[in-house]
């Protein structure tokens, strides 16, 4: 039967088919080795070696023969979301049912982005996307790109996610909009947020909150997109989406914002808008706030909303951009939320019992901000810097820069307000609005060394020079010199040159007591002189000293060539004027003939650095009008005076 060889063959043949069929049907499947066992070369079989090559070229031949039973399964069975083979760690966090715990992969995802290898990071989670609900490391790959100003990969990355079904949660929608608020494209971010926004409001799973109602407003308020806010603000409802205390801040800080960006430009563009447009634009824009402000004080009466310092100063600072009358109301403003009171009524009065609901007895005049003590349950808005710096800043406005002392010594003892460096400088802004060189003294002095700025003392040099009919304002302007030199630890050159023109301009009170007599006030004019340029000397070395190596050209060695020629000035006036004795004009001409040396030198260098460079080029234009008038000015006038006479 089988003598013939090709039958016994074909038997065969169906024989072992028909075995391979019933193990496939039964769900085994027999694997034959499809390469030759390796042989050493003692002629011993290498199972191991031949075990992998027989096992890669099945896996080459049919790469998914493992997956087709089960693929979820031996997915997560056998195979990491890294590629690797979990029963080769002995970890256990990598165990099947820790890998894909949402909470351990978006820390991985976490981890991942924190070393910056974010492509790594979207791997992980779009591999865990299949096995589990993964949101949180959808958030953290979104606000991952939106702190990066990667808004179009953000809105990519979150519609990917709801395309794999990570339903997106009321954090993923929080990171969207705080981030769109910081982006460097307000349009491009304001037309995402307002859609999404939309969309939220359109579906019913979830419902935009008070916290998204207020991050959009943001997103609009940096684009400085009005209609965009009034809208939004339009969707607050008494439920879930309930204005507080920071959605009115936030709209009150995008009226005053649209002002300032027409008035003084964005980013150092002018809007080249005429400002008498400007200032007819003011006044609606006040009255808005008003009305905002009304709406306030009624839902904090009655406990709906609680009033902080940011809010009462988003009110102030509207308040200060219109006219003296509402720059005034800012002490009331304060009064009536933070319970300071001023100083013509000291205590909050309560409303009459004859006024009519929501009227009290004061003047009707400042109705918007009419001190009405609130209920005992409702808290006072707690003071802070911010307010301080506003009612200094009321203070300078209008000019009644007497209360400034009485508000400072409030807000610092009675309320325990640590003054920063800016409150710091308003306080003596304010002193310079009212001429009071004395004042500026006994508080710079109180300054903090690590406080103390640069412009801080300028403006108190600035106040010396503005109080120049005063007698002691000379006096006063040796005592901040002082007290810079003490606190800086580089003197400012500007607060130098300023000093320098306090010398000159305050003589009025030499011509009133000599009584006639010119060449005594011409001496005593030039014993000041003299005295200003011997506190000078010191620290004009040690900036000079300082800044040798600095460039030519550069605006700080400009600054020291300024005064040095001011310097010079005042010498030749001194010296050629004769208002000081021998012993004194000898010492001024040393030091005179040493700066000049200096100048000449930089004015040599700056000529081969720019070939058609004039000594007459870093003239400041300002500090010469000035010059002008202080310089001359007194000793034109004592000639002239004297001519007079003669004729």
């Amino acid at each position: 039967m089988f003598a013939c060889k090709a039958c016994l063959r074909r038997a065969f043949t169906a024989l072992i088919n028909r075995a391979d069929h019933v193990a496939t049907q039964s769900g085994q499947r027999r694997r034959y080795a499809v390469a030759a066992v390796p042989v050493k070369a003692n002629g011993k079989a290498n199972f191991r070696t031949g075990f992998k090559a027989n096992f890669k070229a099945n896996f080459k031949a049919n790469p998914k023969a493992n997956f087709k039973a089960n693929p979820k399964a031996n997915f997560k069975a056998n195979v990491r979301a890294d590629g690797r083979d979990v029963y080769r760690s002995r970890d256990p966090r990598e165990q099947p049912e820790v890998r894909f715990d949402p909470l351990h992969i978006a820390i991985r995802v976490q981890k991942l982005l924190e070393k910056g290898t974010f492509d790594e990071a979207v791997v992980a989670t779009r591999s865990a996307s299949r096995m589990a609900k993964v949101v949180v490391s959808w958030n953290h790959l979104i606000d991952y790109e939106i702190k990066r100003d990667r808004v179009r990969a953000a809105i990519k990355l979150f519609n990917e996610m709801k395309k794999r079904g990570q339903l997106p949660n009321a954090q993923t929608f929080t990171i969207i909009f705080r981030g769109l608020a910081s982006s460097a494209h307000p349009t491009l971010a304001v037309s995402e947020a307002v859609r999404i926004y939309d969309n939220m409001l359109a579906s019913d799973r979830i419902q935009p909150n008070t916290i998204h109602m207020n991050a959009v407003l943001q997103v609009c308020a940096k684009a400085g997109d009005i209609e965009s806010i009034s809208r939004i603000a339009e969707s607050a409802n008494n439920s879930i989406r309930t204005s507080n205390n920071q959605t009115y801040t936030i709209v009150l800080n995008a009226l005053r914002s649209t002002i300032l960006v027409r008035q003084h430009g964005e980013h150092g563009v002018k809007t080249g808008l005429d400002p008498d447009d400007v200032e007819k634009e003011k006044p609606r824009v006040v009255q808005q706030a008003k009305a905002i402000w009304e709406q306030v004080i009624l839902q904090w009466k009655s406990g709906s909303i609680v009033i902080d310092e940011e809010l009462v100063c988003a009110m102030g600072r509207i308040l200060l951009m219109s006219t003296y009358r509402d720059a005034v109301s800012v002490e009331e403003l304060l009064e009536q939320t933070m319970n300071i009171p001023r100083e013509e009524r000291i205590t909050i009065s309560e409303p009459s019992k004859g006024a009519s609901k929501g009227e009290s007895s004061l003047d009707r005049s400042a109705a918007y901000t009419t001190p009405v003590a609130p209920s005992s349950n409702i808290a006072y808005a707690r003071p802070g810097r911010n307010s301080l710096s506003l009612i200094l800043a009321a203070l300078e406005s209008t000019g009644r820069t007497t209360k400034a002392p009485r508000y400072w010594e409030v807000f610092t003892k009675q309320h325990g307000i640590v003054p920063d460096a800016e409150n710091w400088h308003q306080l003596i802004t304010t002193f310079r609005r009212g001429k009071n060189s004395g004042k500026t003294v006994l508080y710079l002095q109180e300054v903090p060394a690590e406080l103390a700025a640069s412009k801080t003392f300028r403006t108190a040099m600035a106040t010396c020079v503005r109080d120049n009919l005063n007698p002691s304002a000379f006096g006063h302007a040796t005592e901040v010199l002082e007290i810079m030199l003490a606190k800086l630890r580089t003197p400012d050159v500007r607060t130098l040159t300023v000093y320098l023109r306090v010398a000159y301009a305050n003589k009025y009170h030499f011509i009133k007591k000599s009584k006639g007599n010119e060449e005594a006030a011409k001496m005593r004019w030039g014993t000041q002189l003299a005295t200003a340029l011997e506190n000078l000397w010191k620290p004009y070395r040690t900036v000079a000293e300082q800044y040798k190596d600095e460039q030519p050209g550069s605006i700080i060695k400009q600054s020291i060539i300024a005064l040095s020629r001011k310097i010079i000035a005042a010498c030749d006036r001194v010296i050629f004027g004769g208002m000081v004795s021998g012993d004194v004009v000898e010492t001024i001409k040393r030091r005179r003939n040493s700066i000049n040396r200096a100048v000449v030198a930089h004015f040599e260098k700056m000529k081969e650095l720019y070939p058609g460079f004039s000594p007459e080029d870093e003239e400041d234009e300002e500090d010469d009008q000035d010059d002008g008038d202080y310089y001359g000015g007194f000793a034109r006038r004592l000639e002239e005076r004297h001519d007079r006479r003669e004729r």
